[in-house]
């Protein structure tokens, strides 16, 4: 079952002196939602990840899994990231069994990896090389990795970006569907405004210099979602005025507002 999130307050730099990176940042996340971080590049998103995480430690502020303080990785909250991180001297079986390995469970290790495998469809290649498999198998593995431990909370660092278009737009919805399946709670990553809405339950927009959450967009779509359907589209006209606001000049304590630059296209074409 899924944790709730809080964000409260958090703020962060990484040297006394240096600017502030993220500024005052506080948001709820339900157990078992969805929510969908876009903002153009170097407003701390990924740092923001690495916070809920546990791998960096903010400056001020706190998060908050579970009703407990978020002071270092737990396996109870596990991060994909854009390249898979799979062992290529390990076959598919053995790098799925790592997670229980790790966290000591062990008991009914054999059960569980294979039932991982079947759920991202990988079950016939339990014992092959990780050099045999696409792009998009080694995500499922790292997928089935972080499903074997039973997590509260999956993070997506634009685990995705290096697919082509039809692996990614499967994996969009196998993700989304499992995680709703198992109750997991979710938080994704991405520059790529149809992923954002194709997975969030809401898409938190975020603003540079630093990083503030400038608005968040609930998603009144159901499941599955087809970004050719019409209400789709004006969701993400929505969206995409939504992130127009977010890069318009914003007075700072540290440093001047930033000017839009090419992000707003990246983001448009995903």
């Amino acid at each position: 079952m899924g944790a709730p999130i809080q964000i409260e307050q958090l703020s962060h730099r990484f040297h006394t002196r240096d600017p502030w990176v993220l500024e005052a940042l506080s948001l709820e996340i339900a157990s078992g939602e969805s929510v969908a971080i876009i903002g153009e590049s170097g407003c701390g998103k990924s740092t923001l990840l690495h916070m809920l995480a546990g791998l960096t430690l903010p400056s001020a502020g706190q998060v908050r899994i579970g009703g407990r303080t978020v002071q270092r990785p737990d396996a109870a909250w596990n991060m994909m990231f854009q390249r898979p991180g799979l062992y290529p001297w390990l076959n598919v079986r053995q790098n799925v069994a790592l997670g229980l390995q790790f966290t000591g469970q062990t008991d009914s290790l054999k059960t569980r990896v294979a039932e991982m495998l079947a759920l991202v469809d990988l079950a016939d290649k339990a014992e092959a090389p990780i050099g045999d498999l696409s792009g998009g198998q080694q995500q499922r593995v790292a997928l089935a990795r972080s499903l074997a431990v039973g997590p509260e909370i999956i993070l997506l660092d634009e685990p995705f970006s290096a697919l082509d278009a039809f692996t990614r737009r499967n994996l969009q919805l196998e993700v989304s569907q499992i995680a709703r399946d198992q109750g997991i709670t979710l938080v994704l990553v991405t520059h790529d405004i149809d992923e954002a809405l194709t997975m969030g339950d809401r898409v938190v927009v975020m603003g540079r210099a630093p990083g503030t959450f400038r608005s968040v967009l609930p998603v009144d779509l159901p499941y599955p979602r087809n970004p050719m359907q019409p209400a789709f589209g004006r969701q993400r006209e929505a969206l995409m005025a939504r992130f127009r606001d977010s890069v318009a000049p914003q007075t700072t304590r540290d440093q001047p507002a930033p000017t839009p630059d090419h992000a707003q296209l990246e983001l448009a074409h995903g």
